[in-house]
């Protein structure tokens, strides 16, 4: 964005939900964690489509932004020297296609409501797959975040957002592969 120039009501709506998304996203994972590690199961249904309702929102102003900006010509001229910025665009991709198969991975609906399908090495590996675009997506975007939303992303908040994210990435992923071995807490 360059200097002096007005920031438009997409460039700070943008940052809200992002940071909205990060927040319901930590959610679900403290939830998935408790489901996955505990005999307690917390039904996620009605949450999990608001939050990717969001995500989906999150997507498309990312998008919006992008072309509306005319970066993408930039990108697509000189694709090696934006690694970082294809790596947020793969990794953001990634997310919504594996997040599709995500709810069918964990759950078998009957009529009794909704149970926690077991899980084999398939379903494992998938799970660790979105498991790694997640962390990839919030890692690289983190700095851009923040710069969005006017702080500095050099400080102790990008340390302590990112120690957040990747502790709860991290349980997510041993959660998964503890629930495909059949440990729980």
């Amino acid at each position: 964005m360059p200097w002096g120039k007005e920031r438009t009501f997409l460039q700070k709506f943008h940052p809200i939900i992002a940071w909205l998304v990060l927040i319901l996203l930590i959610i679900h994972l403290a939830m998935g964690c408790v489901t996955l590690l505990t005999p307690v199961f917390l039904v996620q249904g009605q949450f999990s489509y608001v939050f990717m309702g969001f995500v989906c929102l999150h997507g498309i102003l990312a998008l919006w932004k992008v072309v509306r900006g005319g970066m993408w010509r930039d990108m697509l001229r000189y694709p090696n020297a934006n690694g970082r910025y294809w790596l947020r665009v793969l990794s953001g991709a990634a997310i919504l296609l594996l997040t599709l198969q995500h709810t069918q991975l964990f759950t078998i609906h009957t009529p009794f409501g909704v149970l926690l399908r077991p899980f084999g090495v398939p379903s494992l590996l998938w799970q660790l797959t979105l498991s790694a675009a997640l962390a990839v997506h919030v890692l690289f975007n983190l700095r851009p975040l923040l710069l969005d939303s006017g702080m500095d992303p050099d400080a102790r908040m990008q340390r302590w957002v990112r120690t957040v994210c990747v502790l709860a990435l991290l349980a997510a992923a041993v959660g998964a592969v503890c629930y495909a071995v059949g440990v729980k807490l």
